[in-house]
């Protein structure tokens, strides 16, 4: 035989005892209510990346980057929120009720931005890895840093809004101490604009071969503050954003073709067949080979070290490598081919020309 419990004595007694202004039954209520609610939420997040997980497991999309967002909910921002919820079940003070409700708010937009950073990872990370774009992937990246600085930015003003503090005099205020910081920090400010100049205007990407004044290089990385090249002797050359800004680069990846233009020097010993020849001879060598286009070849001036001999001619490839090989091998043509036609070149250390004065004239007896 079964005793019944008499739950309407213990409930008369948790109404009865008061403890800080409130019966032990609404404090009991109050508990229950937060661990529900914190349950509840916790399974609400449990849910929804068992859910967006395997609507991702066959192809990584927007579930693959909500799911990942969602991971980023804060247990203790949850359990604030069920702590204010809870709270509505006591007779609390009018202040102390707005109190609580104002750091529930503060909760939300602290989760909300956790939320808003996590997605703009994950979509940077995502981006990175489906494509091989170097240059938009940097793009991206940029434009990524950028979007988390003012979502903070936005979700601190609107938390400090909500919390009763005077926004409008506090953004004053940080204009004032952002001109100071501004005038602190103008190389870094400068390198950093000059970074976005360079990623949005594009004067050279990731892998180009460029040249700065006396430096060049390929790019290997376009950062924040500086860029960096690996130079053909193998070190790295590190320059500073804003000074690649103000100076003059030359992309020889963009170039679709090379003119490579040089002088010969030729004796005067020469005969005149063999150097009226030698234009047909220079000619014929350069079109034999399919990877440039003949532009000139002839006998361009008099100087005391020997006959200036000009030719020049057009390399079709724009890759440095097929430009030396080309080069490498039309030097090794030109010479047998005039070697063998008997044009000779001019050896160092010899003169090939003596200027005699002229005979200084008679003076009048």
């Amino acid at each position: 035989m079964m005793i019944p419990y008499p739950w309407h004595i213990e409930a008369e007694r948790l109404t009865r005892d008061h403890f800080s202004g409130h019966s032990a039954l609404s404090w009991l209520i109050a508990a229950l209510l937060f661990i529900a609610v914190f349950a509840g939420l916790k399974a609400a997040v449990h849910v929804s990346r068992k859910a967006l997980r395997m609507a991702s497991r066959h192809r990584i999309g927007l579930p693959a980057l909500l799911e990942r967002t969602v991971s980023k909910t804060s247990s203790w921002l949850l359990a604030t929120l069920a702590f204010v919820a809870a709270s509505e079940r006591l007779n609390l003070a009018s202040p102390t009720r707005t109190r609580l409700i104002d750091i529930g708010a503060t909760a939300l937009f602290i989760q909300l931005a956790l939320w808003g950073h996590a997605f703009i990872r994950a979509g940077t990370d995502h981006y990175r890895t489906k494509t091989g774009d170097g240059e938009r992937v940097t793009v991206v990246v940029a434009l990524g840093l950028i979007a988390t600085i003012l979502l903070w930015v936005i979700i601190t003003l609107a938390a400090l809004n909500n919390l009763g503090v005077n926004v409008t005099a506090l953004l004053a205020g940080f204009g004032v101490g952002g001109v100071a910081v501004a005038l602190a920090l103008q190389t870094t400010l400068a390198d950093f604009l000059a970074s976005l100049s360079i990623l949005f205007d594009k004067p050279f990407v990731l892998g180009d071969y460029i040249a700065i004044d006396t430096f060049a290089g390929t790019v290997e990385h376009i950062g924040l503050k500086t860029t960096h090249l690996h130079s053909a002797t193998g070190e790295q050359i590190i320059i500073a954003n804003s000074d690649l800004v103000k100076s003059r680069v030359r992309n020889y990846k963009r170039m679709r073709e090379r003119t490579l233009m040089f002088t010969l020097y030729l004796t005067y010993e020469n005969r005149h067949e063999a150097l009226a020849n030698a234009t047909r001879v220079a000619e014929d060598v350069i079109k034999s080979d399919g990877r440039v286009r003949f532009l000139r070849a002839y006998l361009k001036d008099y100087q005391p070290q020997g006959l200036v001999f000009e030719v020049a001619y057009v390399v079709n490839e724009d890759h440095a490598d097929v430009y030396m090989d080309v080069q490498h091998a039309i030097n090794l043509a030109l010479f047998r081919a005039f070697h063998d036609r008997g044009i000779e070149f001019v050896r160092p250390g010899t003169v090939n020309i003596q200027y005699v004065p002229p005979a200084t004239a008679k003076e009048p007896q």
